[in-house]
């Protein structure tokens, strides 16, 4: 009876972790991110107004939540530079969704076909470029990517293009 206890105590160990996991680590930064968002710019420390002062007790939080404000949500729709980055970054985010999805897809169904033994060290080589650090890959692709870098002379030794492209800091890069 006590070992039946203990395993439905693990059981419900693992079903629990994954919530308690969520909060840590999602729900909390979203909130401080929508905090920020929702808060003024303060040319101090911190960044940002309103402070939210817990020894201030119940009227400390009633000022907190008396300063927030959707000021900032306003300039981003009336104001057409903020706007027209926003749905720029929307339509990158969709025409990258698609071409993931597209190519990602193909790859994993490749990858679930292919023989039994040599599954894992397929998995191997698609997720050991997610291990380097995310700066170093930055720099790799600033490599490849600039004007006298790899990608273009490549197209060029083989006759695709003529002068280099620009790749760096257009769409088609990110």
């Amino acid at each position: 009876m006590d070992s039946v206890r203990r395993r439905s105590w693990g059981r419900r160990l693992v079903v629990v972790l994954p919530y308690l996991w969520l909060p840590i680590f999602f729900l909390i930064p979203f909130l401080i991110v929508f905090k920020i968002s929702l808060s003024q710019i303060a040319i101090a420390q911190p960044p940002y107004e309103p402070v939210l002062d817990l020894a201030a007790g119940f009227a400390g939080l009633q000022a907190f939540f008396a300063h927030l404000s959707f000021d900032n949500y306003a300039t981003l729709v009336s104001d057409p530079l903020y706007f027209l980055s926003y749905l720029k970054s929307l339509e990158i985010a969709a025409i990258s969704t698609v071409l993931l999805l597209l190519i990602g897809f193909p790859i994993g169904y490749g990858m679930t076909r292919l023989p039994r033994p040599v599954q894992p060290s397929i998995v191997m080589l698609v997720v050991l470029p997610f291990w380097t650090a995310f700066l170093i890959r930055i720099y790799a692709w600033i490599n490849i990517l600039q004007h006298d870098g790899v990608l273009n002379r490549a197209l060029q030794g083989l006759g695709i293009i003529d002068e280099p492209l620009a790749w760096l800091s257009s769409d088609t890069a990110i």
